[in-house]
């Protein structure tokens, strides 16, 4: 295992530092004798740093380097020049003793973040325990460490409720009628044709499509095999000994995975003969940070491959398919008040434009964000892309793609919807705001109405047989006892893995495509998974919500009433709709407020949060789990769930989300017994690490400090907030009412332009238009969202978050970042120059660089080939898990 492999190596590096360390201090306290006896201290001094290869503790001399030749040229100057005041050699002697100290205190912080990273290794929580030891992997936990696995075997009642809610949707088969289905497919579909068409419908080519793709004629490369491994590692298929395995694959050479390509390839040449092997499959629930269990299925690395490399490039062909439906005629696309021809003849006549600028429309910017960010989102764009891990943690984003991360998505979600709220809100008086998702939607959505939407669409019956086998794995729950009797899945789908992505997605599809047609594409499904949400007027989204209900009945689905609400806002006193869905909208730790049209945090969620903390947390086994599990939580979970800092948020927000976390830091940690004695984080750490390593008078910048450079690489969930405050829109409802003065300020100037024009003939004048009177104002913006430019950049900016800043850059920082020594250049997060550098670090590096250049002479704080940086790499690449 790579993880054994890197403990060895780290085992050798600290054995290495113990001895250097100890040879250093000896000559440290012998060569501090010798200069407090001598008659000339500082050049005693001097020449012992010289012998300890200690000339600089930062680089090299010209980015800021201690120069012990300058210090020899004015101790002469000293003898002789009396203008030199006798404190100042005092002072150069200090300077000379602080450089011993410096090394020392790299010595002693090199050796406690290699103790700490062995902890992390040797002292497993009980979740990691628990799920290596049930699926055979060979934990590094001491035996003492697994002493607790029965205690902690019991697990919680609420995982426990969840099995028995899963097992009843998997293991139950749950037939639907497939003739329904087909009928109402054929309805929603295909179009009526009066007379024979030579060219295709847009069905009938999406039909045509899926008809003629096949698996049989891939060849799978060693780049195949390199990008499906990277996948499934993203969706964290595999934990523990396998995950460790396929790291190692990863790593292994191209001629390794050439060889795996060829199992690959003879394995699609026999689809036919397919099936799950070895059978039946273990399966494990783990803990998402959210409180909710998931169960993962554990197949076999080289199954998880195959799966992996043909639902990759089916997924890719599946939303290819459908986006060119989508660009169709077939797919209503509308404004709320479309625009006929004569009305675009009138603009245009007025306006005297020979064409409206479809482009700087916000109905143009609403079609082509939903096409971009909510349309099939689940299902990548292109193979090199991999999966879209909507299970991802928070935390979890991948930088090479650039497509939005499925936080992203979620963050833009909210922007959308607020935004919305605000603008049409301004122009209609009144909207509506719905939300809904499926009742447990992966496990219960029935085979046979897969079978029948993948039927309808085009695909062979022999890929159907296969998707077939794929779905009716046998499983096992290892937990269970060694006597458990394996069971078939008769519904749903598993989780994490591309070709289950795949059909969800191609399900759903249908019913983003039937509220769009029911609405005249008035209603669009900004929908991500399974999570819905609509929006607009109260008329269509009472349309559209009849479609979905119709589509949930017909498919054999059900609808979660937990998370099924809506909020109708109105400044005219229309009453909400009777037959749209009661109950609250809500968007993670936010509630919309129906009165006021705005988010507020739902403090009794919070509360509840905070106790999973406090239980989380006490079951963090060591240091750097700790740090893991509140940067999970603390530093991206909470942060993320109340909302990132936006424009159509505001200020008000931005401040609102200051006071819950200090509410947060305070409950966790100051609560009624305070039990751990501390105030908040940094203290508490502070605390546990001298407890447990006798390590006293912690610096700051240890805790905060990237792990590349010797840190914990604490977060500070503070800093992203406070980056964006003095950026904030204090009132965003201004961004609106400045665009809507320069549509005024448009109308006046068109019309003074229209009145000074030349006289037009009866032929130049359209229908319904008068040669010499300028059409009205109400006329002018009635369909401002296909017509108003500034409408369409207010939009914009509203979607937009504020500008970040920093804290201003001083001399000092500049001269802290040009000193950084070279073997740290390379570093992710803390880089000489200061633009380079993401703001986060920027005032990371504000707040404590200081110390570290005082502590530790530069910032870096160990010897950089000493810190086992890669073995904590590798422990931080696994996601946390949750204690259940």
């Amino acid at each position: 295992m790579a993880s054994r492999v890197l403990r060895d190596v780290t085992n050798y590096k600290r054995s290495q530092l113990a001895d250097r360390r100890k040879t250093f201090e000896e000559r440290k306290a012998a060569l501090l004798v010798v200069a407090k006896a001598s008659n000339d201290p500082i050049s005693t001094l001097a020449d012992g740093l010289k012998k300890l290869g200690l000339k600089s503790t930062t680089a090299t001399t010209q980015y800021g380097g201690f120069s012990l030749s300058n210090l020899r040229s004015m101790l002469k100057q000293a003898t002789f020049d009396a203008s030199i005041p006798s404190a100042l050699p005092s002072a150069w002697r200090a300077d000379l003793e602080r450089l011993l100290d410096i090394q020392s205190n790299k010595y002693e912080y090199t050796d406690l973040f290699s103790r700490l990273a062995t902890e992390w290794v040797d002292k497993p929580n009980d979740a990691n325990i628990l799920l290596d030891t049930r699926f055979g992997g060979d934990s590094t936990a001491d035996s003492s460490d697994t002493e607790s696995f029965e205690s902690v075997q019991v697990g919680r009642d609420e995982m426990y409720r969840q099995r028995q809610e899963w097992d009843s949707f998997v293991f139950t088969e749950r037939q639907t009628d497939t003739d329904a289905i087909e009928a109402y497919l054929t309805n929603l579909f295909v179009e009526p044709q009066p007379k024979k068409k030579v060219r295709e419908t847009a069905f009938e080519s999406l039909h045509r499509q899926f008809r003629d793709w096949t698996m049989e004629d891939r060849e799978c490369s060693s780049q195949d095999v390199e990008l499906a491994i990277k996948s499934v590692l993203k969706a964290d298929l595999l934990s523990g000994r396998k995950r460790d395995e396929l790291i190692a694959l990863g790593d292994a050479g191209k001629g390794v995975l050439a060889e795996i390509a060829d199992v690959i390839n003879m394995e699609i040449a026999n689809l036919g003969d397919w099936s799950w092997k070895p059978s039946p499959t273990p399966a494990q629930m783990r803990k998402q940070l959210n409180g909710k269990y998931r169960v993962y299925m554990d197949p076999e690395i080289h199954q998880a491959l195959l799966l992996q490399y043909l639902g990759t490039h089916l997924a890719v062909h599946t939303k290819t398919v459908f986006k060119t439906f989508f660009r169709s005629r077939a797919w209503p696309k509308s404004a709320h008040t479309a625009m006929t021809s004569q009305d675009r003849a009138r603009h245009e006549f007025y306006l005297g434009r020979k064409k409206l600028s479809f482009q700087d429309s916000l109905l143009f910017a609403r079609r082509e964000q939903f096409k971009d960010d909510f349309f099939l989102t689940q299902l990548p764009e292109t193979v090199s892309e991999g999966n879209r891990d909507y299970n991802g943690s928070d935390d979890s984003h991948d930088e090479d793609s650039d497509k939005k991360s499925p936080l992203e998505i979620k963050q833009t979600l909210l922007r959308l919807g607020t935004t919305e709220l605000m603008v049409q809100r301004k122009i209609y008086g009144s909207f509506t705001l719905c939300q809904t998702d499926f009742k447990w939607f992966g496990p219960s959505l029935p085979h046979s109405t897969i079978f029948a939407v993948l039927k309808f669409l085009g695909f062979e019956e022999s890929h159907i047989e296969f998707f077939k086998k794929y779905l009716s794995m046998s499983l096992v729950f290892p937990q269970d006892g060694p006597n458990a009797e394996p069971r078939t899945r008769r519904c749903g789908v598993p989780i994490s893995q591309t070709l289950s992505d795949m059909f969800g997605e191609t399900v759903l599809a249908c019913l983003d495509f039937a509220v769009s047609k029911a609405t005249s594409g008035r209603c669009q499904l900004y929908r991500f998974h399974d999570d819905v949400w609509f929006w607009g007027q109260k008329a269509d989204c009472e349309v559209a919500w009849e479609a979905i209900k119709k589509f949930t009945d017909v498919m054999g689905m059900a609808l979660n009433e937990e998370k099924t609400g809506s909020v109708h806002v109105s400044d005219n006193g229309e009453k909400p709709s009777s037959t749209l869905p009661k109950g609250a909208v809500r968007w993670g730790f936010l509630v919309l407020d129906p009165v006021e049209g705005r988010w507020v945090v739902d403090m009794a969620n919070v509360d509840l949060h905070i106790a999973e903390m406090r239980l989380q947390f006490a079951q963090c086994r060591s240091i750097f789990s700790y740090v893991q599990a509140w940067n999970s939580y603390m530093g991206r979970f909470l942060g993320n769930n109340f909302g990132q800092p936006a424009n159509c948020l505001g200020l008000q927000h931005l401040d609102m989300i200051f006071s819950t976390f200090k509410y947060i830091q305070k409950k966790l940690f100051v609560d009624d017994d305070n039990v751990t004695g501390c105030e908040d984080v940094t203290s508490y750490l502070k605390s546990v690490i001298e407890e447990r390593f006798g390590t006293q008078d912690i610096a700051n910048v240890f805790l905060y400090w990237p792990v590349e450079l010797g840190g914990l690489e604490l977060r500070n969930p503070f800093i992203p907030l406070m980056t964006a405050r003095e950026n904030s829109v204090k009132e965003p409802k201004d961004l609106l009412e400045a665009a809507f003065e320069r549509d005024e300020e448009a109308y006046d100037e068109a019309k003074r332009a229209f009145e000074k024009g030349s006289s037009r003939t009866i032929a130049d004048v359209p229908k319904g238009c008068d040669a010499e009177t300028f059409f009205s104002f109400e006329d002018f913006v009635r369909f401002r969202e296909e017509t108003s430019a500034p409408l369409k950049t207010a939009y914009d900016d509203l979607l937009d978050g504020p500008g970040v800043s920093g804290l201003e850059y001083t001399r000092f920082v500049e001269y802290a970042l040009k000193s950084l020594p070279l073997e740290y250049r390379h570093s992710k997060h803390i880089k000489p120059e200061f633009v380079a550098m993401d703001v986060y670090w920027r005032w990371t590096v504000q707040l404590y660089g200081a110390e570290a250049m005082e502590r530790f002479g530069g910032l870096g704080l160990g010897e950089k080939e000493m810190l086992p940086v890669e073995l904590v790499n590798l422990m931080r690449s696994e996601r946390v898990r949750w204690q259940g």
